[in-house]
């Protein structure tokens, strides 16, 4: 079982709010204007709140969005970096959850895995297709941090 690419997998997310920084420009259009003493025909300060408003939302999307996409660029990096270099030891599945999530139709499950080889390995695992109970699998792990780990095949 090939580690899942969570980057690719979630930046679709990426998407909602990112199509929320269009509200940048919308609110500039608002200011400008009102700031340069050229009145729309809407009231008196009235462009000057909903420009207010709309630079924020703009704004907040912005900063989400680099937030989301540097915290799934690291970890993937992360987990890149574990199957590459990381220590080799036998895992074995010792639980099945539910994900609590769907991304297009298909349930996300969590897979609970321990090594009998290293004691104080344990980690979760997100796929869409867990191995049974009790299947034993090839991880890559730190050893400073035993609860990061990676499968790196069946």
């Amino acid at each position: 079982m090939i580690e899942m690419r969570y980057a690719k997998t979630f930046r679709p997310f990426l998407l909602i709010p990112g199509l929320h920084i269009m509200w940048l420009p919308v609110g500039v259009g608002f200011l400008v204007p009102e700031l340069l003493g050229h009145r729309l025909s809407t009231g008196s300060g009235t462009d000057m709140a909903v420009g207010v408003v709309a630079c924020s939302l703009g704004a907040v999307a912005a900063v989400v969005t680099v937030a989301l996409a540097v915290h799934f660029g690291r970890r993937d990096r992360e987990r890149r970096f574990l199957g590459e270099y990381g220590l080799r030891a036998r895992g074995v599945v010792t639980g099945i959850y539910d994900g609590h999530g769907r991304i297009q139709g298909r349930r996300l499950m969590r897979v609970h895995i321990e090594s009998p080889e290293v004691p104080g390995l344990s980690f979760k695992h997100l796929t869409f297709t867990p191995p049974p109970r009790g299947s034993e699998l090839t991880v890559a792990y730190d050893p400073a941090d035993l609860r990061r780990g990676v499968v790196v095949g069946r």
